[in-house]
Formats: C-alpha cells, structure tokens, sequence
C-alpha cells in the first residue's frame, strides 16, 4: 500500500491499544452491575477494583515510556499488551476481590505501556499536515471500544450472578488480535535517525520550556480523565441505583455515552489540523464546565435532560481529551517523546485512580448533585491555563516543534 494508506493502517493499529482500553472499562462498569452483588462489595472494595486499572496504567506508561525511548518504540508496541491479556483471564476466574484487584492493575500495565510507544510511533511517522488526525485515531478508537462493549455486556448479563466472569474474560480478545496484526510494524525512521547520531551533549533543552510544556500537557490529561473516568466507571451504576433504571437499559446508556466521545474525536479528525489544537482546548474545557453545573441542577430532578447532559458532556469530552493527547505526543523531543508522553499519560490516570477510588464513598456521603459542583473548577483550570500556554502546534512539523525548547 503506498505511504498515506499504511499510515492510517498503522495508526488503527496504534489506536487498537485505546480500543481495548475502552472496551474493558466498559465491560467493567458492566461487570460491576453483578460483580457488586456476587461478593457482597463494600464502597471501598469497588473503588479499588474499578481504579487498580488506572494504578497499573500509571506504573506501565512510566515505566515503558522510558524503555520505548531507550530500545525503540516497536519492541514495546509488539509486547506491552501481553499484560493485558493475562489481566483480563485472571479476572475472568477471580476467586476473591483482592485477586481481582491485581489483575485488573496487570490490565493497567498493558494499556499504560502501550499509549506513549504507540502514540510516538504514528507521531514521528505522521506528516505534518495530517499528524493530527493520525494521532486522533487511538482517542477515537478508545470512544469505539467502549461503545462496541455494550454490543458484548447486556446479552452476557442474562447469564446470571456470575456474568461478571464472562464479560471481564472477554476483554483479552481485542488485545490478543491487536498483538498478531502487529508483527509486521517497523521501527519508527524518525527515532533510528536520532538514536544514531544523538549523544549526550548534542541535545540539551531549555528546562524552563519543556516544563512548561509537559505540566500543561500532564493538568490537562489529569482533568478530563479525572472527569471522564467516573462516567465510564459508574454511569450503569447511578443510573441502576439512583435513577432506578432496568441493568440493560442503565449499560445501553453507558454505551451511547461513548458515542457521544467518538463524535468528539470525529469532530477533532476533521477540524484539528483546520480550526487548531488551542481554541478546541479551551472552548471544549469552558463548555463541558458548563455542562457540570448544569447537572448540579438537575441531577435529582429530570432523569431525561440528565442523560441528555451526560452525552454532551461526553461529546465535549471526546474534544478536550483528544486534542491534549495530540499535544502529548508531538510537543516533546524525539529521544525523551515517549518518555513525556509517559508522564503526560500516567498523571492523566493518577486522576482517574483518584476519582474512581473516591467516588463511591463520595457518593454515598454527599449524593451525586454536589459531586457535579466539585468538579466545575477542574476544566476552568484547564482554560484559564491554556489561554497563556496552549501552543499552536498545527503546520509545524516535529523538527520546528523541537526546536521551540532545544537551548
């Protein structure tokens, strides 16, 4: 295939990493619907079940960030999701929560390994004019993988108290196909370029720059998974329990949801490289702080205008997510990319560990209307953070990008 289809194709596989990312928090918040039930799970347990993923992404993307700079981002984009797999069959015959806590972190590992090497893969393969929208795809995969999950979980909750086995084991074919179709990828030219004629003197970096550079990046990634990872973890949960819908009618919502982030991404792919990275940035985060003091108002009130809310806010969320993704990857230098990317990606799932470890107890202490109020200031801070700082990275190819905090 010539070299514009093969990028697409090797950005699909990239974006096959967050697929099955999204695919398997979806099944979990399925799961969760008989999970709760089958071992009788305190508020703290479920936190910790529904956030040990997030924990071990933070570990995988750290870790494998840095190794994917080192060794080359094919050796880690080959392998990484081999803890994924074995993640989702441990959990699969978990015989106690604890064991379900370490396997879900394993599947954390696998999805935190693969982000930053995959990502920096397409980023250095991409051309400048289309490197937005390559990048784009494994945040628009994630959204299709959570809503193809709901295709999987509502039939496989009829098969009673323990379904949950069923639809967690099912969360390791999308990884185990995604490993096969990946053998025949190369290596990145880009970092076997830099590989070879950087030493250790030849780059240096103006600390200031890329500081600045990699906390905006790191706030805004923490933000919207903070935001977004309660919605994927627990929206067929509130609905289920405090809305008092059916468990099918509860995850179908869970899935549209998604839908609503793929439109977000979709609308990303088409206008990013066009409109710009930094006006999405700071519209999408003042509108989607819009949208949550809204559901202060009529959480308890309108169960219909509150899911009409949820799917816009998703929608949102698909912008302001996607576009912080393309700024984690191209901002950065070739030779610490992953590794920045890393930091980028693990404090975004420090923030959903964190609300997802919270938001039972919060929940069941406060209500979920002042859990909306909470977090209106989250993506304001986004805002007022990128009006300064938000670069316009578009057009620019990743020499002119690196030349910006090269000393």
């Amino acid at each position: 295939m010539n070299e514009n289809k093969y990028n697409y194709y090797l950005a699909t596989l990239v974006g096959m990493g967050g697929f099955s990312d999204g695919f398997a928090l979806l099944l979990a918040s399925g799961a969760l619907l008989t999970l709760g039930p089958y071992f009788h799970l305190s508020s703290s347990e479920t936190g910790l079940i529904i956030s040990a993923p997030f924990i071990g992404s933070i570990i995988g993307s750290l870790m494998f960030g840095r190794l994917s700079d080192i060794f080359g981002r094919r050796v880690i984009f080959l392998n990484v999701l081999l803890f994924f797999v074995l993640g989702s069959i441990l959990s699969a015959i978990a015989t106690f929560p604890l064991m379900l806590v370490a396997s879900r972190f394993l599947v954390g590992i696998g999805i935190g390994g693969d982000i930053p090497a995959g990502g920096s893969l397409i980023t250095e393969v991409s051309k400048k004019e289309s490197r937005g929208k390559l990048v784009t795809m494994q945040s628009l995969l994630w959204g299709l993988g959570g809503a193809s999950a709901v295709i999987i979980a509502i039939p496989l909750l009829t098969l009673g108290p323990a379904s949950w086995r069923y639809i967690l084991g099912i969360g390791s074919i999308p990884p185990l196909i995604v490993l096969f179709l990946r053998r025949e990828i190369g290596e990145s030219h880009l970092w076997i370029s830099n590989k070879k004629k950087d030493k250790p003197t030849s780059f240096q970096i103006d600390n200031r720059k890329y500081l600045i550079k990699l906390i905006f990046v790191a706030l805004a990634l923490f933000v919207w998974t903070f935001i977004l990872a309660i919605f994927a973890s627990y929206t067929p949960t509130f609905l289920s329990q405090i809305e008092k819908l059916p468990h099918t009618t509860s995850l179908l919502i869970a899935g549209f949801q998604w839908i609503g982030f793929v439109m977000g991404s979709a609308f990303v792919f088409k206008y990013v490289d066009k409109i710009g990275r930094r006006p999405l940035m700071i519209y999408s985060s003042i509108s989607i702080a819009t949208f949550l003091f809204l559901g202060y108002m009529i959480a308890s009130s309108n169960v219909n205008l509150f899911i009409i809310l949820i799917l816009s806010m998703w929608i949102l969320g698909g912008i302001g997510y996607t576009v912080s993704t393309i700024y984690s990857n191209e901002l950065f230098p070739t030779i610490i990319r992953s590794t920045s990317s890393g930091i980028g990606f693990a404090t975004g799932r420090f923030g959903g560990y964190i609300s997802t470890l919270i938001f039972p107890s919060l929940l069941l202490a406060l209500g979920l209307p002042p859990i909306f109020l909470i977090l209106v200031p989250l993506p304001m801070l986004i805002a007022l953070t990128g009006i300064p700082f938000a670069p316009n990275s578009e057009g620019k190819n990743l020499e002119e990008l690196e030349k910006e905090i090269k000393k």
